[in-house]
């Protein structure tokens, strides 16, 4: 028994001992495994605050670093040395008389500072805003190189333009009307972006001299300074504007106010089917030279208020302009363009656009403005060869507010009536070109006396083909116009600076207008003395403008073709193309004509 009882005792312990160590075994796994399960949760937790910290780290934005300024003269050294004689020395001359660009004058026009967050987009709208300002030539703005810790340098590089202009130009209508002016201006001065000028001349009806200064970013702060002063022999003109322009597409506000008082000879255009007419069919403007004076004032604000860089840009505001208008007075001996004598006293009579705008007008109205953010590169679009910035989607103005008696005005009897504007305009581009489409349009409404409006629409496609700075460039351009009620010297003028360069400055007028053009030109590959691009072009234009109680019919239509010389500047603060003509009247007896003019898409 006792062995028994012995080995029963050492079969318990044994079994006691096993027993013990495998529970010792599944206590140190479950240790184990607590530890596996802990170190993995903490391994967890700790990747929750490390993996994101390294993912921004990774996906940190670049900053911008350095902005190195260069601001090149007129022509590089290179240009300069490679010449000789008379090029050079003009070339030399013209690069020692120009002061370059101040670099704090570049710097405070850019969208970005170091160490702010690199946007491709604020380099691009940066680069646009330098080669608006009309003294710099050709313009880079380019990321250049970035360092390891993601600061990127950014160089801005720009060429001067020849801001020191003298200028005489001279324009010879066909009926004998004359045009001359010289002037100088500096639209750089010293460097600093300030501009100033003086000029002498004469037009058809009186000759003139005038001043005009131009100061941006006034104290060095983002406001905006202009004065005109112009004396003429039947009057003057006198104007101060301030304002804080819109710089860039997300600026948060701007304002302008502006203050005027001019007086001056104006032609009044009358129906020649009209009771101051004697032929209907007559194509011929008729008007009269009327004394007006005019003092006003206009305060104008805006703010954006669409998001910041995303989506169309869309500014809300409102403003008020206040005009006084004064025609003259006595209207029963009024000389005509005609040579007759006329009594003219029935313009005052109500519902008579002359009475409709005579006296003080007051309108208050709400202002709303948008544009898109995308734009293309172009060049022998509107200038002759510098590289353009064109808007590919609507650019739209809209102001409508009450301009009646019950705001204060004394214009149109003192009767309620509400006043409109809208501009809107937009390049499609189509293969090698564009095709852009441009719409202004003003209107009154109230009763029958103080009804009016006027619109004007343009559609023009401009083709390019072969070698990039020398293309051949297909224009073609209609345009059309109407207006109902117009006021005399608001009506539709069809003349050499506006359409056809066989007639005189004014050679038709009406409430209605028609015009086109079909161009076909060739820019040269070359540069005249580095200074001057140049081309060839010929062209066929045809139009009319009436009223509609005139007797015309398609007799009225002016037809012309003509050859011609198309340049621009290439080293001038102004590229916009320049157009000497030799036109021939397809209509009359086939004498050439030559205009020079530099104003509009054709």
């Amino acid at each position: 028994m006792i062995k028994n009882e012995s080995h029963s005792a050492y079969s318990v312990t044994g079994w006691s001992r096993s027993h013990l160590l495998a529970v010792k075994m599944r206590q140190n796994d479950r240790t184990a495994s607590r530890l596996v399960i802990f170190l993995t949760m903490w391994l967890g937790c700790l990747g929750v605050f490390i993996q994101p910290s390294v993912a921004n780290e990774a996906e940190a934005p670049l900053t911008i670093g350095e902005i190195v300024i260069q601001t090149n003269s007129i022509f590089s050294d290179d240009e300069v040395e490679n010449t000789n004689g008379t090029l050079r020395f003009l070339r030399h001359g013209m690069n020692t008389l120009h002061f370059n660009t101040r670099h704090h004058v570049v710097r405070r026009e850019l969208l970005f500072h170091t160490g702010d967050v690199y946007d491709a987009a604020q380099l691009a709208e940066s680069e646009r805003i330098l080669r608006n300002l009309g003294f710099l030539n050709s313009v880079r703005v380019t990321p250049v190189d970035t360092t390891a810790d993601g600061r990127v340098k950014v160089l801005v590089s720009t060429r001067e333009a020849w801001t020191l202009r003298t200028s005489f130009s001279y324009s010879l209508a066909s009926g004998g009307d004359q045009r001359w002016k010289v002037s100088a201006s500096e639209g750089n001065f010293l460097g600093y972006g300030v501009t100033a000028g003086a000029g002498v001349g004469a037009d058809e009806d009186s000759s003139f001299w005038n001043l005009w200064y131009r100061q941006r970013r006034l104290f060095k702060a983002g406001f905006w300074f202009g004065l005109d002063y112009s004396q003429r022999d039947d009057g003057h003109t006198r104007r101060l504007i301030f304002n804080r322009p819109f710089y860039a597409l997300d600026d948060p506000w701007g304002m302008e106010f502006k203050v005027w008082n001019q007086e001056y000879g104006r032609r009044f255009y009358l129906s020649n089917g009209g009771e101051a007419g004697l032929d209907a069919s007559n194509p011929d403007r008729l008007y009269a030279l009327m004394d007006y004076k005019e003092v006003g004032a206009e305060a104008r604000f805006q703010w954006r208020f669409s998001t910041e860089k995303i989506g169309r840009v869309w500014r809300l505001g409102g403003g008020l302009d206040v005009v006084d208008k004064l025609f003259r007075e006595d209207l029963t001996q009024v000389e005509m363009s005609d040579d007759r004598f006329l009594d003219l006293s029935w313009l005052n009579q109500a519902g008579q656009p002359f009475a409709r705008e005579t006296g003080v007008e007051v309108n208050p109205f709400l202002w709303v403005h948008t544009q898109g953010r995308r734009w293309a590169k172009a060049r022998f679009i509107r200038q002759y060869g510098p590289v353009e910035d064109i808007a590919t989607e609507w650019t739209v103005d809209l102001k409508v507010g009450p301009t009646g008696g019950f705001v204060g005005s004394t214009t149109g009897l003192g009767e309620s009536r509400w006043h409109g504007e809208l501009w809107a305009r937009r390049w499609f581009p189509v293969g090698q070109g564009f095709l852009v489409t441009e719409i202004a349009a003003s209107g009154d409404a109230g009763s029958k006396a103080v009804q009016g409006y006027k619109y004007d629409g343009v559609v023009g496609w401009i083709h390019k083909s072969g070698a990039e700075m020398s293309p051949w460039v297909t224009r073609v351009f209609g345009e059309y116009a109407q207006g109902g009620n117009l006021l005399g010297s608001n009506a539709l003028v069809l003349g050499l600076d506006r359409g056809l360069r066989t007639l005189d400055f004014d050679g038709m007028a009406g409430d209605h207008l028609v015009r086109w053009n079909v161009e076909q030109g060739k820019a040269m590959p070359w540069e005249v003395a580095g200074l001057v691009r140049v081309g060839a072009a010929v062209f066929y234009s045809g139009g009319s403008a009436w009223w509609k109680d005139e007797d015309r019919g398609s007799n009225g239509t002016r037809h012309e073709a003509g050859l011609g010389i198309r340049f621009g500047p290439t080293r001038s603060a102004n590229a916009q193309i320049a157009r000497i003509d030799f036109s021939w009247d397809l209509n009359g007896d086939g004498s050439p004509v030559i205009t020079a003019i530099t104003r509009g898409f054709f």
